[in-house]
């Protein structure tokens, strides 16, 4: 995937992963409830959305009964 197959959510989802990664506090990780929250997206998307990021390496489900989603990498990055 590219960053220019990146949809509004994707961005924001990574976004939202990457806040206070230049700070020394933690980073990058997030349940998908509080990606939801922070995004605006619906759940359904945000969900949908957190598949496609993990099936292409950019995102990792840590915890699966909480679906808490660690930040991997960033395609616009790359």
């Amino acid at each position: 995937m590219s960053s220019s197959n990146l949809t509004g959510t994707d961005k924001a989802i990574l976004d939202v992963l990457k806040r206070g990664r230049e700070s020394d506090g933690p980073w990058g990780i997030a349940t998908k409830g509080y990606l939801v929250d922070e995004t605006g997206y619906s759940r359904n998307s945000v969900y949908n959305r957190l598949e496609v990021l993990e099936a292409r390496g950019f995102v990792k489900l840590i915890h699966e009964s909480t679906r808490l989603f660690k930040f991997v990498s960033d395609p616009r990055e790359e």
